[in-house]
């Protein structure tokens, strides 16, 4: 009775101690794989096969194994960024013998974890060597093709840098792939210079080809100018001859109309004087013009009555009747 007694009295404590012992025995033979990881089931050193013999790869989730005779091997499925160890500024010679010193950056990422594994077996997974040395094969077999102008150029047109890295990535990639089950999503150069012996020489030569384009383009400039000067200078001859024949046409219509003019007014004198007085009329009155003035002084006498009869008796002075 008493046993009985004292088992109910201490149930909690069995309860929490079998709880523990479900945890650890859940601990021994389940295994959780996130979601930005992949997993493989290593078994006596081996990876996990399925039923085809093919590797099997373990993604997010919840996953059975076995106790003590399976490990679990996890690896970042995620997009990573790797600048090289080895040659991480590395001095290479161009087409055109210049030196250069570049640094490398990769983007990878595992695409068969199986191949992966094989070649990187844990634990102490390194697999910068082979990387290191895979993208320096690849990066210093096509920089020597091209030359300095192609991988620096303040030109757009003629520096071809995208595509010398688009070139680099399709030789690596195929090969990190196959070798190594690794995706190389992009490689690319974080640094280009130049070593500090010859960046004087390079940059003395960068400065003479600059002048050497300045003085092309103001001779350039000059030619187009001296052009521009002589078409404007016979376009000003080719405009002030037209002007001159021009005057010299009107004025010679204004000689002929003059001789005709004084032909009539040498046969009326009185219409001459006339016309005189009205042109005079014409210049001296404006609208609301007052003025007060002797009506026998030229060429106001045409105020008088009949002065507009050329040929009536009108006062005038006599040197009004010469045209």
């Amino acid at each position: 009775m008493n046993e009985k007694r004292s088992l109910s009295q201490h149930w909690p404590v069995v309860v929490l101690a079998a709880l523990v012992v479900g945890i650890f025995v859940a601990g021994l033979v389940t295994f959780q794989v996130r979601e930005t990881e992949i997993a493989l089931v290593k078994r006596l050193g081996k990876a996990k096969t399925d039923g085809s013999g093919k590797v099997r790869v373990y993604e997010a989730g919840l996953h059975w194994k076995w106790p003590f005779v399976e490990d679990v091997w996890r690896t970042d499925k995620r997009l990573q960024t790797y600048e090289l160890k080895k040659g991480r500024t590395e001095q290479i010679t161009t087409s055109d013998n210049h030196q250069i010193v570049v640094s490398t950056y990769v983007l990878w990422r595992v695409a068969d974890p199986a191949l992966f594994f094989k070649s990187f077996p844990p634990p102490g997974t390194d697999y910068s060597s082979e990387l290191d040395a895979l993208v320096r094969s690849s990066r210093n077999n096509v920089l020597p093709q091209h030359a300095l102008a192609e991988i620096v150029n303040i030109d757009t047109g003629k520096a071809r840098l995208a595509q010398i890295e688009k070139d680099i990535l399709a030789m690596a990639q195929p090969r990190a792939l196959e070798q190594y089950g690794i995706e190389i999503v992009d490689i690319g150069f974080k640094h280009v210079g130049f070593p500090e012996q010859v960046t004087q020489k390079v940059f003395a030569r960068m400065r003479a080809e600059r002048e050497k384009r300045a003085q092309e383009y103001l001779s350039i400039g000059l030619r187009e100018a001296q052009r521009i000067r002589a078409e404007a200078d016979r376009e000003a001859s080719d405009t002030v001859a037209k002007a001159q024949a021009e005057s010299k046409r009107i004025r010679a219509e204004g000689d002929e109309q003059a001789a005709k003019s004084y032909a009539v007014f040498q046969q009326s004198p009185e219409l001459a004087a006339f016309l005189r007085k009205l042109d005079a009329l014409r210049l001296t009155l404006s609208e609301k013009t007052t003025l007060v003035v002797d009506t026998n002084t030229p060429p106001y006498d045409l105020f008088l009555k009949g002065a507009t009869d050329i040929g009536g008796d009108v006062k005038s002075n006599p040197t009004d009747a010469k045209p």
